[in-house]
């Protein structure tokens, strides 16, 4: 059998150890090259290289670390304590730590070099990473002996087989040489929008990878950085299909399968659209419920109502899912729609989709998901790629979103939203006025590859649940005959 010969000259990657990144990355750093990761104070550049560097010590590999002008290693020490991938085990063993700012005095770009030659030479390191690289630049060199340096530290770590990270806190894709000498360029910045502030990586370039492009957001908590790379980028990158399925899937409400012929698709995404306290959440609990009593995973996913506030709710309606939650077959996913990262929360659902083999998705409130994507024309985008992950993934899937008034007729952000892009079914909940009161009133908008009933019809709330009942027009009809009747025999 002959060998591939594009597997067999194929890069050799380095694993960051860093959750998402490798993703983002296209699997990882090819090894034995030169990277600049940048960034303006804060931004969690000397986090995310020695991250890296313990990952890879941690495996039994080599690190060095050398500073210019930067923190001390004692305070370095001391704030990347409380990650928990610091193993101080491994500092004097597998990671040493060196300063540099000597050399570059007193003997410029030339001393320095010779330094990091010898380091190397010495102790064979896998992982080599240059904290306070702006001083390099800050040493005045002429821009043919800055370019002269960076050629010659390229050559010195591919020779000695050690993938080199350079930490400057500077930002943008500039005709510098550390830009365009080096093999990657990464860059860690920030995004505002009003008080609230998001961390976002980019990786402008990777030389013999195949990187995601975009901004992608990720956070610094206990277990260090965590990469959430960009829905969008990831289903363009693996072109997610969505399946399409003729099976039939009830909602749990008997007079609603009638209406609707059966219920909808599996695997469709269904927009519930209603005024506030019309009975979407109860509708969608509905929903849930039929799924738990077949055996099927569920999960709900909410914003405003908490899980023991949704649990009593359904309970008020002969709804027990405390039962389904304490087997495992139902969880809840809740988050108040105040500063979390709309690309964690993806991440999280559709793990929680793929470990559990979900196949009933109840999201209670599309507004609070919509309020926290920061980036002003996102939504759209955003929301496509995770309905067609949950597609693809045969999940069936239930969005709540709020009419914020009384009325008949939709406003008009509604006409020109992601609704009809969106949804293969819209149902509309609204109240109506009959002789003077307010009833509940549910309709299908939209309902894609079977028919309907295109009638509205009375929507009925009780302690046994929802129940569907004759059409409104009929109902109308109805209380305009009781009062032509009651008109007409009055005494003359």
């Amino acid at each position: 059998m002959q060998n591939n010969p594009q597997k067999k000259h194929r890069l050799s990657l380095l694993d960051t150890g860093v959750a998402g990144f490798d993703e983002v990355l296209g699997g990882g750093f090819p090894r034995h090259s030169l990277y600049l990761i940048q960034g303006l104070a804060g931004s969690g550049k000397t986090t995310l290289a020695c991250q890296i560097g313990f990952a890879h010590a941690a495996k039994g590999g080599k690190v060095l670390i050398l500073t210019l002008i930067a923190e001390t290693h004692g305070k370095m020490l001391n704030h990347l304590s409380n990650f928990s991938f610091f193993d101080e085990e491994l500092i004097g063993q597998n990671i040493l730590m060196f300063s540099g700012y000597n050399e570059l005095v007193k003997g410029g770009l030339d001393g320095l070099l010779e330094l990091i030659t010898g380091m190397l030479a010495k102790h064979n390191a896998d992982i080599l990473i240059i904290d306070g690289f702006r001083s390099v630049r800050d040493s005045s060199p002429t821009t043919v002996g800055l370019s002269e340096f960076m050629l010659s530290l390229n050559s010195l770590v591919a020779s000695m087989q050690c993938t080199t990270f350079l930490l400057s806190p500077t930002e943008g894709n500039v005709a510098d040489s550390e830009n365009t000498l080096v093999d990657g360029l990464i860059e860690l910045s920030q995004h505002e929008k009003g008080m609230q502030l998001i961390r976002e990586v980019k990786v402008f370039k990777i030389r013999g990878g195949k990187h995601l492009l975009g901004r992608h957001v990720f956070e610094v908590n206990e277990a260090g950085i965590v990469v959430y790379p960009r829905l969008e980028a990831i289903s363009t990158a693996k072109k997610t299909v969505d399946s399409a399925s003729s099976t039939l899937i009830g909602f749990g409400i008997p007079g609603w399968n009638n209406i609707t012929k059966g219920g909808v698709n599996k695997g469709s995404t269904t927009e519930l659209l209603g005024n506030p306290g019309v009975g979407k959440t109860l509708m969608g609990l509905h929903f849930i419920y039929e799924g738990l009593q077949s055996g099927e995973q569920c999960l709900i996913v909410g914003f405003y109502e908490s899980p023991l506030r949704l649990i009593a709710k359904a309970r008020s309606v002969n709804i027990d899912l405390s039962r389904f939650i304490d087997n495992g077959q139902l969880q809840i996913i809740w988050n108040p729609p105040l500063e979390i990262s709309v690309d964690a929360l993806a991440h999280q659902v559709l793990e929680n989709v793929s470990e559990r083999k979900v196949s009933r998705l109840f999201v209670d409130g599309m507004d609070g998901l919509l309020d926290i994507i920061m980036h002003i024309g996102r939504a759209r985008s955003f929301l496509t790629a995770f309905v067609n992950e949950l597609r693809s993934q045969h999940v069936t899937s239930f969005f709540t979103r709020e009419l914020p008034y009384l009325g008949h007729q939709l406003p008009e952000k509604f006409d020109s939203g992601p609704s009809s892009i969106l949804y293969e079914n819209i149902m509309l909940l609204q109240y109506v006025e009959i002789n003077g009161l307010n009833h509940r009133q549910i309709g299908v908008l939209k309902l894609r590859q079977n028919g309907y009933d295109s009638a509205n019809h009375i929507m009925l709330i009780s302690d046994r649940g929802i129940s569907i009942g004759r059409p409104v027009s009929t109902e109308k009809l109805a209380q305009e005959i009781i009062k032509n009747n009651a008109i007409n025999n009055e005494p003359q």
